[in-house]
């Protein structure tokens, strides 16, 4: 099978923020001090009928596949794919990522290592993370195209057109100017 590619093939469609962009996180502000994208692979085995959350709780592995505000580390999981044409339901929290009213199943067929899963969550807490299901007794590879920023406390005033990202609690994130 072929590599991962999201570097050549989707790197320019979701944009990667620098150091100096400004974060909202609830009512504080955090500025972009480290920016270190990565990946990883995890490889789960099935069945898994109830979701387990990747997260730290459910297996300390998982540490880097959320954010821990606490610590100054916000996530964004932009893409992921699968290895194996195991189907596995996603979720974000406990809303199945493909739709919220459907439980889409994926496997490398439908979001291989060449075609990865547009995902762009984003996180600051291990709450806000991934999840999955697995429907048979076989294992799944998952792929995970991750950008970790180190964030410090910005508490210098805005100013008017000042631009910055706006996290939503739902791990969706916008972009926002001061007024």
């Amino acid at each position: 099978m072929s590599a991962f590619k999201p570097y050549t093939i989707y790197g320019a469609k979701l944009p990667v923020l620098k150091v100096g962009h400004l974060i909202k996180v609830g009512e504080k502000m955090y500025q972009v001090s480290v920016v270190r994208p990565n990946r990883q692979k995890f490889t789960e085995t099935g069945p898994i009928t109830e979701a387990k959350a990747l997260n730290s709780t459910t297996d300390e592995k998982y540490e880097a596949l959320h954010g821990s505000i606490d610590v100054g580390r916000i996530v964004n999981i932009q893409y992921l794919a699968f290895g194996t044409t195991t189907d596995t339901v996603p979720y974000w929290g406990t809303d199945p990522l493909g739709s919220k009213w459907v439980k889409i199943a994926f496997n490398s067929n439908i979001a291989g290592l060449d075609a990865p899963l547009e995902v762009n969550r984003w996180s600051y807490d291990k709450e806000m993370r991934l999840a999955i299901t697995i429907a048979a007794s076989a294992s799944q590879d998952l792929y995970f195209e991750i950008v970790e920023y180190e964030v410090v406390e910005y508490t210098k005033a805005l100013v008017k057109g000042q631009v910055y990202l706006k996290i939503l609690p739902n791990g969706q994130a916008r972009m926002m100017q001061v007024d």
